[in-house]
């Protein structure tokens, strides 16, 4: 037996686990191999701009065109509406010429009319370019070849005028048919429309129409369909710059399915415009 031992009977010295400070450190313990394989590192990938995209070519090729088209016909017809927004007309049937005036020392019937217009005078109508047409329908009842009518528009000869003998000017209307070789003169004070015939039957019908001026928001529609076709061609430029040639091929192809696109849609629009 050997000294080195703890007797049985004496005093036991505490054991503790080895921990790992207490453990010998080998630094080129392990597999020395996973310090040479290289990590793998997640880069983005690069988008080829070059690279043929069928999403952006078939929206170039369909969806814009279609919506374009779409717009540009419903722009077109809002302004059309909106210019005859500016448009009036009013006809009376078989007006009664119970008046009388003296006209170059002639007397000739006259018929005093109001009609729901605007009521510019012929120098404002005249100063503004706006447009003023009146006309005089005659139906002979028994022979209806026997017709005749008498017009004048602001654009014929508005400093062409005659002076009654009360001062009053009238403005000479051109006639045709049955009432050729008869005298028709009228004049405007705001609504109220009067005319002077030496003509001794029945008028049928008499009719007064013209517009106004356009309002900004009609020039602003009637602008706009011609910058839908600029922008559809700075669109297709812009593509190619930016190097969306998949977007920039299906905008040229675009430019074929467009008119009919606008056929189309001009057709639908018309039965929700007019309710043909």
């Amino acid at each position: 037996m050997t000294d080195s031992e703890d007797p049985w009977w004496g005093p036991k010295k505490e054991q503790f686990p080895q921990t790992s400070i207490d453990a010998p450190k080998n630094v080129f313990s392990g597999d020395v191999s996973s310090f040479s394989t290289p990590q793998s590192v997640n880069m983005p990938q690069i988008k080829d701009p070059n690279k043929f995209l069928v999403s952006q070519f078939l929206v170039g090729l369909i969806l814009i065109p279609i919506i374009a088209s779409f717009l540009m016909a419903f722009i077109f017809l809002s302004s059309e509406l909106a210019n005859e927004d500016t448009w009036y007309y009013e006809g009376i049937n078989e007006p009664n010429f119970d008046g009388l005036v003296t006209i170059n020392n002639e007397d000739f019937n006259t018929a005093e009319l109001y009609f729901d217009i605007p009521s510019f005078s012929l120098e404002e109508i005249d100063d503004k370019d706006f447009y003023f047409y009146t006309s005089v329908d005659f139906y002979d009842q028994e022979n209806w070849e026997n017709y005749g009518g008498c017009w004048w528009e602001i654009e014929d000869g508005f400093y062409s005028y005659v002076q009654s003998e009360e001062g009053e000017f009238w403005y000479p209307m051109n006639c045709y048919g049955s009432l050729e070789n008869y005298d028709f003169y009228f004049q405007k004070n705001g609504q109220t429309m009067t005319y002077a015939t030496n003509f001794d039957s029945q008028i049928d019908y008499i009719s007064v129409d013209g517009d106004e001026d356009m309002s900004a928001s009609s020039i602003l529609l009637s602008f706009i369909p011609f910058l839908i076709p600029i922008a559809y061609i700075a669109m297709i430029i812009w593509s190619f710059v930016t190097k969306k040639k998949s977007l920039g091929f299906g905008l040229l192809g675009g430019i074929i399915i467009a008119p009919f696109s606008f056929c189309f849609s001009m057709i639908f629009l018309s039965f929700l415009f007019w309710e043909v």
